[in-house]
C-alpha cells in the first residue's frame, strides 16, 4: 500500500524563526516552501521533511545529510544553506530562495536551448559541481530539474539529497545499492558500485544532451531497459538531431559519457576546458584586403608546386611523355587545391594564406564549421575545380577560356556580394560561414566585450 501524499503545511506555520508561506516544490524527502525569515527580514526557501519519514532514523539522517553537504559548499553556483533545525519534532532547513525555472522546465516549455546559452549554463553547472567535489562531495543526481536558471542568466546547482562524501560517510553508496534517477545515472550507479567525481561528469554529459536536443538519450521503456542502455549503449549523436550544432559537440559529449570512467575527464576543471573550446566567441570578420592577400598567397603556392612538378618530370633523366606529364600535373594541382583549401580548413581552420595572416573559417557563433559546410564552401568558391583534372592538351582552347572567365566571374561575384552585404562573400552567404581573425585585431580588442548569453526565463 502506497503512502498518501503529504499534506502541505498551512501558510503562517512557524518553524523556529521562519514563517511558511506557500509550497513551491516537493519530492520524496520533503516539501519546499517559500518562507519569511523573521530574524533577518528576508525571503528564503524552507525544506521540511515529509511526515511519513519522521519515524525513520535513516531517512532523517539522509535529510540532514543533504543540508550538511550543501552547507559545506561555498560557491555562487550552489544554493546556500542558512539554517538547520528541528521544530516540534519536525526536521527542516532554510536555504537561499532562487528565483527562476529549472532547466527541465525551460526546455519542456521553450524547446532546446540556443547553443551559446547551453554551453554557458553547462559551464556554470560544472563550476558549481567542481566546488562540491573540492569540498569532498559527489552530487550523484545531476539532471536538468536540479539546475535552476535565474532571470539574470545565473545558474544554481540544487538538491544535494543524494550527495556522497568521497572520503566515506554513513550515506555512502555500497555495492548493490541503486541510487539516482534512471534517465540520468552513470554506469557505476546502475551497477551499485562506488562513485567519484566522474559520476557527475557522466550525468552532466547526459544533461548537456537533453539541453541541446530536448531528448533524454536513454529515456523511455522500462527501468531495466534504461539501466541497460546506461551501461552498454553508446550516446546518440546530438548533431544528427540538430544540424546547427558543430560536429565536435558529439566528440565532447562522447568523452563526458564514456562508459568506462577511466576515459572520462577526471575533474570538472577538465570539463570546463572542453566546454571552453566549444564556447561560441566574438567573431571579428576579416576585411576584403586580408582575404585577397590570403588568396594571392594560396595561388602563388599552387604555382610553385605546379612548377616543381613540371620541372621534375621534364628532367632528361626522368623523361615523362607529354600526355602523362599533363595528367600528373592536373592530378597534383587538383590534390594541392583540395588539400590546402579543404583539408587544411578541416584540420587547422584555414588555408596556408589564411593561417599566415591569422585568419580562419568560422560560423557566425565563432565555432568551426563541419566538413560538409567546408566542402560546400570549396565548391562555391572554386566551381571549376573538376576541370583541373582535365589536362591542358585535352581541353579545347575555347573551353579553357570559358572555364577561366567563369572562375573570374565567381570571384567578382564574391567581391560584389561582399560590398553589398558589408562583409559577406557569396560563399559566406551560401554556406553560413565567414573568414575571421583568430584573435581580435588590436583596434577591436579594446572594444570587444563578449556578453554572456542571458536566458529570458521568468520566475
Amino acid at each position: 500500500m502506497t503512502s498518501p501524499e503529504p499534506r502541505p503545511l498551512l501558510p503562517g506555520t512557524r518553524l523556529a524563526h521562519y514563517v511558511l508561506r506557500t509550497p513551491i516544490g516537493s519530492g520524496s524527502m520533503g516539501t519546499v516552501y517559500e518562507a519569511h525569515d523573521t530574524a533577518l527580514d528576508r525571503t528564503v526557501a524552507v525544506k521540511v521533511v515529509n511526515p511519513a519519514l519522521v519515524g525513520s532514523p535513516e531517512a532523517l539522517d539522509r535529510f540532514l545529510h543533504e543540508a550538511r553537504a550543501a552547507a559545506r559548499v561555498s560557491h555562487d553556483r550552489v544554493t546556500h544553506i542558512h539554517f538547520v533545525g528541528t521544530d516540534d519534532g519536525r526536521p527542516f532547513y532554510a536555504m537561499e530562495l532562487v528565483p527562476g525555472r529549472t532547466l527541465e522546465e525551460i526546455v519542456r516549455a521553450d524547446g532546446p536551448l540556443p547553443f551559446a546559452t547551453a554551453i554557458d549554463v553547462l559551464r556554470q553547472a560544472a563550476e558549481g559541481l567542481g566546488a562540491a567535489h573540492e569540498a569532498g562531495f559527489v552530487h550523484r543526481d545531476v539532471k536538468p530539474s536540479n539546475l535552476i536558471l535565474r532571470p539574470d542568466g545565473g545558474l544554481k546547482v540544487t538538491d544535494f539529497g543524494l550527495a556522497k562524501s568521497m572520503s566515506g560517510d554513513p550515506g555512502a553508496t555500497h555495492v548493490g545499492n541503486l541510487v539516482g534517477t534512471p534517465e540520468f545515472m552513470s554506469p557505476e550507479q546502475c551497477r551499485g558500485q562506488p562513485v567519484d567525481a566522474r559520476t557527475d561528469v557522466y550525468t552532466l554529459g547526459l544533461t548537456a544532451f537533453w539541453l541541446l536536443t530536448g531528448e533524454r538519450p536513454f529515456g523511455g521503456g522500462s527501468v531495466g531497459a534504461m539501466l541497460d542502455a546506461q551501461m552498454n549503449a553508446p550516446l546518440p549523436s546530438a548533431a544528427a538531431r540538430r544540424p546547427d550544432l558543430p560536429a565536435r559537440v558529439d566528440d565532447v559529449l562522447a568523452r563526458l559519457t564514456a562508459k568506462d570512467r577511466e576515459r572520462r575527464p577526471e575533474s570538472m576543471r577538465e570539463v570546463l576546458s572542453l566546454l571552453e573550446d566549444l564556447r561560441p566567441r566574438a567573431v571579428h570578420p576579416a576585411p576584403l584586403t586580408a582575404r585577397a592577400i590570403a588568396l594571392v598567397v594560396d595561388t602563388v603556392a599552387f604555382a610553385v608546386v605546379g612548377s616543381a612538378v613540371v620541372t621534375g618530370a621534364a628532367q632528361p633523366d626522368a623523361y615523362v611523355p607529354g600526355a602523362l606529364l599533363g595528367a600528373i600535373v592536373s592530378l597534383v594541382t587538383f590534390a594541392v587545391v583540395v588539400a590546402s583549401q579543404y583539408g587544411m580548413e578541416v584540420r587547422f581552420g584555414g588555408s596556408l594564406g589564411k593561417l599566415l595572416l591569422g585568419l580562419e573559417v568560422v560560423r557566425d557563433d565563432g565555432t568551426r564549421p563541419g566538413r560538409r559546410a567546408l566542402l560546400a564552401r570549396l565548391l562555391v568558391r572554386f566551381p571549376t575545380i573538376p576541370f583541373i583534372l582535365v589536362p591542358d592538351d585535352v581541353l579545347p582552347d575555347l573551353a579553357e577560356y570559358i572555364v577561366g572567365y567563369f572562375q573570374l566571374g565567381v570571384i567578382a561575384a564574391g567581391v560584389i556580394t561582399y560590398l553589398a552585404t558589408r562583409g559577406r562573400t557569396l560563399s559566406d552567404l551560401l554556406t553560413g560561414t565567414r573568414v575571421a581573425y583568430r584573435a581580435p585585431p588590436a583596434a577591436a580588442r579594446g572594444n570587444a566585450a563578449e556578453r554572456r548569453p542571458r536566458n529570458a526565463a521568468k520566475a
